[in-house]
């Protein structure tokens, strides 16, 4: 058929009022478009290396090896500049095929569709198109997408508010084709309203003649019996000539329903949210009362989401136009509370909650300018700098690892500029540790290792000469110096500190042989376990004087790197909380005191700070839940294994069997066993032991040391703890800790010994050292009992008058103590006596040993009766309830750690007898947590108590309770709730049965409730929503399930919400990868593929253009590889990504 007249008869039509659309422009007249915008962003990408890799090039006196480095480092960047001018996009040649189909787009079609061959570079980055480059369009087709078969169509009941989910109807069950969530009309439909039907006169008479009273009324008489006989299915049959079932048709027959207007004119119902609105009133009379008062502003913008659910929507979720308008309002009542208070010391409250609020509404360019108009009008606050840092840390579209630091920096100038208050030194030094946290978590581990040790140096090994007459700069400078000397440093072997001469020059360490090489056939896959090696050797700062075959430069820490940081991180007081920040930067739990337990209490908490799981030891969810990873059933889990801590650390928990109790060290020291874990447990040791050595006088330093060598099964703990004896022969708490080592390395006899001997050592110390024997005394006797030795425990309780014991007597089995009153009453006698100088100089570990011993001897006497010892405790925490309030801090540590005392004696009752009341232990934890809801301790047990009788719904309802935050406690001084506590959700979720409704759906809704509401990632304030560990362990708990596809979007959204972290960007190659996924996940289990070489390649320029640490650099070869891929791509005609669907009637214009 002739083709011209083909075309005229399929012409269109003209009219009088269309007019052609304009003639589009030249080729040559037109934008560049998208290609320049890349070539722009490329540009900038190449600038920002070449910035980020220079930035030691200030130095110049250094070793031919630094001056190597800094050449490489020169050519690095160079060679990636040219390298991306090498990738700047060229036109695409047409190309020639053999097909005799070939597609023609007409010019005057080109504004009515629009075709993208290669699809959004950003839509895996971001996780979302570009709106405003988003053509528009219509939609049509009731679900039907164009371009896709007709069987995928959009899924109309997803819950996700920012995408479309397709879903292919196909591939889903006949059965299942309309299945609807059961639950999820609950909470949609408002309260019907009904009445009792009035009974007509003759039906009245009736029911009076009968001789029987009826337990139903009928509406027609006699006839109710008939008409009841219908079945369900015949009453909503489908067919049915009455029409479609009305929710009125399964009212009873007695009652009937009644609209709100006849309810109202009737007036016999009340508004069922009078209340909430009665309150509101009334928070708005107070506000306009007390225009000042910030608390009333903040009760009633709280109470806005309560109003806004009103009685009936009081759990459930809220729609995203509810949480839209819910903002709304809070953003205006904010903005109208910061009017009306002026300035106020707590007004950073106000200010933090508008820009919550506020990221909700904006974008984010709009959000950064709020900030920066806030911060230079309220400079004065530091709360507000630290959510600001919060936010530049998790904001992913401005990240970068140069202007995250440089915030810090700024931080730091702020705070040490500020005025002298009680918590800036904590401020101050929580800064340090959220810095020293951030660059090792991007990858510069050296750096923030060798942070700590200049802090450390200047803090505690600093010269004589240099104390006090000397200006802060000259001893920043005399300390540089000693740096460049390269001598050894605090954690180095042979280290003895800056102060002391006896230093030595370290020797040059031999050349470090990589066992990965390159592969350029398989980048990724060669690349992976080159980039783990090089992680874990640079764990320690290098030296220039080592002959090493990895030319890195940064592996070489130089004074200027140290100096700007340093210079502003130095202090010479908070000597305390500065070893508690090496710990946690460590990894360890803090050493507990009364001084440091709101600052312990806080970062316990933090989601920036508690990610000890980001250690690739962590590879799987087996190293976190074995039982469930393996796919077992659940059963009832032993409570001292939830292994994310959260209490007052002991002696208890130091030096604890894991069998037995809570064990503060047993995670850690399994972690770092790894040689994957990004701390060096050997260094920590080191450091430890300096820092014992430069504090002759702290006990709890000197236990918590000899504790962690013993966790770590060091060779020389019991020759280290011997040396601490020599020198401080004194010391009743240092024989203890030595004891409890002998007893956990199965040395019992030796133990008892080391005990034996202390005790009467005792008597010849004065009475304020000597009250510290009831410590040695508690433990002890909690030793027999774990051991179930009854009998020998009883003997220690009754020779503690003596302050001596007989081991002849005591291992005597034939022994057998009894408790007469004369020496109940002499125990009793000298445990209230201790118990009296503990109070009176406020030693707690005294005071609770005191109590904890008084009962179990009446446990102990009265025939294991647990309630007559539990009302030891009962009286102790009403005497401490009675202190004056000058003596709060020491109230609330010793009462937290008495109620952890009486939770040990409740778990020894209830695993050794089978008289117990689980009611009464349940009342019990729940006062615990009632004192500290966030307590692990109480939290595990209190789970552990509930799942052995199937009621789980409590354990559920407890965590909900605690996973809120108290909107009707004090707003001003209300915390975020514990990462630890969203974990232990998590844990239990896990672990709970099947029959006890825990399914992945069950699971993943408490992961989501951790990372809390994603509307718009700046606007989260959850504690969960930026942690690592949580992220870490979402991705592996889908993972476990074969979940690969959900997995992979779990990965990136946790890309989105932590673009710091290197090491969970790496899971993309460790656990993601094509290869790894086919091999180690069969095909019919598994939903969804692993990421290939341009997904991959995607996260690797995450990467670089963040600025995180690369210890080999490929992007030369990846380049290599992609022009490659691109090339045969071309050749073999596969080219074009999209295939265009047979239409007959356009059959002649695809032939010309």
């Amino acid at each position: 058929m002739d083709s011209s007249g083909s075309q005229e008869k399929k012409s269109i039509p003209r009219f009088a009022s269309f007019k052609p659309r304009p003639a589009p422009p030249p080729e040559a007249d037109r934008p560049p478009g998208r290609a320049s915008r890349d070539i722009s962003d490329r540009d900038d990408k190449s600038s920002h290396r070449s910035r980020h890799r220079s930035r030691h090039r200030s130095h110049h006196d250094r070793s031919r090896s630094r001056d190597r480095r800094r050449g490489h480092r020169e050519h690095r960047s160079s060679r990636k500049e040219a390298s991306h001018r090498r990738r700047e996009p060229t036109p695409e040649h047409p190309r020639t095929s053999t097909s005799t189909h070939t597609v023609k787009h007409p010019p005057e079609a080109s504004d009515l569709y629009v075709i993208d061959s290669k699809g959004d570079r950003y839509n895996l980055i971001y996780g979302t198109l570009h709106r405003y480059s988003v053509p528009q369009y219509y939609r049509v087709g009731r679900g039907n997408v164009l371009g896709l078969p007709s069987s995928y169509k959009i899924d109309r009941e997803s819950v996700v508010e920012d995408a479309l989910v397709i879903t292919n109807q196909h591939s889903v069950g006949k059965s299942k084709k309309k299945a609807k969530n059961l639950l999820a009309g609950l909470d949609k439909g408002r309260t019907r309203l009904v009445r009792i039907r009035p009974e007509s006169l003759v039906d009245a008479a009736a029911d009076t003649s009968r001789d029987y009273i009826s337990l139903s009324v009928s509406r027609n008489g006699n006839r109710l019996d008939l008409l009841e006989v219908d079945s369900d299915d015949e009453k909503h049959a489908y067919r049915s000539i009455h029409g479609k079932a009305k929710p009125e048709d399964d009212l009873p027959s007695d009652v009937e329903a009644v609209s709100e207007s006849d309810s109202d004119r009737e007036g016999g119902r009340a508004d069922p949210d009078q209340e909430i609105k009665q309150r509101n009133a009334e928070l708005l009379q107070n506000v306009e009362k007390h225009p000042a008062d910030i608390s009333a502003w903040l009760a009633l913008i709280d109470h806005q989401e309560s109003l806004l659910r009103g009685s009936e929507r009081e759990f459930g979720s809220l729609t995203y136009a509810e949480k839209m308008g819910l903002a709304d309002i809070k953003l205006s009542l904010y903005e109208k509370a910061l009017k009306k208070v002026g300035p106020s010391p707590a007004k950073d409250r106000l200010l933090l909650g508008l820009l919550e609020e506020g990221a909700k509404l904006w974008d984010t360019k709009k959000l950064s300018a709020q900030w920066q108009a806030i911060l230079k009008s309220n400079s004065e606050y530091i709360n507000l700098w630290i959510r600001y840092l919060d936010f530049r840390q998790t904001e992913f579209l401005d990240f970068t690892y140069e202007r995250c630091l440089a915030t810090f920096i700024e931080c730091l100038k702020l705070n040490k500029s500020s005025l002298e208050k009680s918590e800036k030194n904590q401020v101050h030094l929580y800064l340090i540790l959220r810095l020293t946290l951030f660059v090792r978590e991007a990858g510069f581990t050296e750096h923030a290792a060798a942070l700590w040790q200049g802090l450390l140096e200047l803090t505690f090994y600093r010269p004589t000469s240099l104390d006090g007459s000397k200006s802060p700069e000259e001893v920043i400078s005399a300390f540089l110096e000693f740096w460049e000397s390269e001598v050894s440093r605090v954690g180095d072997a042979g280290a003895r500190g800056w102060k002391n001469e006896g230093n030595v020059l370290q020797h040059a360490s031999g050349s470090e042989k990589p066992h990965f090489q390159l592969n350029s056939r398989a980048a990724f896959a060669s690349w992976t376990p080159y980039e783990r090696e090089r992680i874990v050797n640079a764990r320690l700062p290098a030296r220039s004087i080592d002959d090493s075959e990895e030319d890195d430069p940064y592996r070489v820490i130089i004074a200027s790197d140290l100096e700007e940081i340093l210079s502003l991180a130095w202090q010479a007081n908070s000597v305390e909380v500065l070893i508690d920040s090496f710990f946690y930067y460590c990894h360890l739990p803090p050493i507990s005191s009364v001084e440091n337990l709101g600052t312990t209490s806080r970062w316990n908490g933090d989601g920036f700070v508690r990610n000890e799981f980001s250690s690739g030891f962590y590879a799987t969810l087996a190293n976190w839940l074995p039982d469930v990873a393996a796919g077992n059933e659940p059963t009832v889990a032993n409570p001292v294994l939830f292994p994310h801590h959260n209490f007052i650390i002991t002696l208890d928990t130091l030096f604890a069997d894991p069998a037995n109790w809570f064990s503060a060290l047993k995670t850690w020291s399994e972690a770092t066993s790894d040689s994957q874990s990004d701390v060096d447990p050997v260094w920590v040791r080191r450091v430890i032991r300096s820092l014992i050595e430069a504090h002759p006088d702290n006990d709890d330093l000197a236990e918590y040391g000899l504790a962690l060598e013993l966790a770590c099964k060091s060779k020389d703990a019991r020759k280290f703890a011997k040396s601490l004896l020599k020198k401080r022969s004194s010391s009743l708490r240092l024989y203890n800790a030595y004891a409890l080592m002998e007893r956990r390395l199965g040395n019992q006899a030796a133990a008892d010994h080391v005990w034996a001997t202390s005790l009467s050592m005792s008597r010849s110390l004065p009475d304020r050292d000597r009250v510290d024997s009831i410590v040695v005394w508690r433990t002890w006797v909690w030793e027999l009992l774990d051991a179930g030795n009854a009998a020998q425990a009883s003997h220690l309780l009754l020779a503690m008058p003596q302050s001596s014991i007989d081991l002849k007597v005591f291992s005597d089995p034939s022994s057998q103590p009894s408790f007469s009153p004369t020496s109940l009453l002499k125990v009793q006698s000298y445990l209230s006596e201790a118990q009296e100088i503990g109070l009176a100089n406020e030693k707690p570990i005294v005071f609770t040993s005191c109590i904890d011993c008084l009962a179990i001897l009446l446990y102990l006497s009265n025939s294991l009766d647990l309630d007559k010892s539990l009302e030891c405790y009962r009286i102790a925490l009403a005497r401490l309830a009675s202190l004056p309030d000058q003596s709060k801090p020491f109230v609330n540590f010793t009462t937290e750690l008495l109620h952890q005392c009486r939770a040990r004696l409740l778990y020894h009752h209830i695993r050794t007898s089978n008289v117990y009341k689980p009611s009464h232990i349940r009342s019990l934890l729940s006062e615990s947590m009632s004192i500290s809801r966030h307590n692990t301790i109480f939290l595990s047990l209190f789970a552990w108590n509930e799942s052995r009788f199937r009621i789980e719904e409590r354990v559920r309802d407890t965590i909900r309770d605690i996973t809120r935050v108290d909107t009707n406690a004090d707003s001003l001084t209300a915390a975020p709730v514990p990462i630890t506590t969203h974990l232990f959700s998590i844990y239990t979720e896990l672990n709970r049965p099947t029959y006890s409704g825990s399914t992945m759906h069950s699971v993943r809704a408490a992961f989501e409730k951790a990372i809390g509401d994603t509307i718009h990632q700046g606007s989260n304030t959850s504690t969960g929503h930026s942690s690592i560990t949580i992220w870490k362990l979402y991705i592996l708990f889908e993972l476990s399930r074969n979940d690969i596809q959900r997995a992979k979007q779990v990965f990136y959204r946790g890309m989105r919400a932590c673009p710091w972290s290197k090491e969970l960007i790496m899971l993309a190659f460790t656990h993601l990868r094509a290869d790894i996924i086919r091999e180690q996940y069969p095909q019919e289990g598994r939903k969804g593929d692993g990421m290939g070489f341009d997904e991959l390649r995607h996260v690797y320029n995450v990467l670089v253009e963040k600025g995180l640490r690369i210890h080999l650099d490929i992007e030369r070869e990846l380049d290599e590889i992609a022009v490659e891929v691109e090339r045969k791509r071309i050749s073999s005609g596969s080219g074009l990504p999209i295939v265009m669907p047979e239409d007959k009637d356009s059959e002649d214009e695809m032939q010309r």
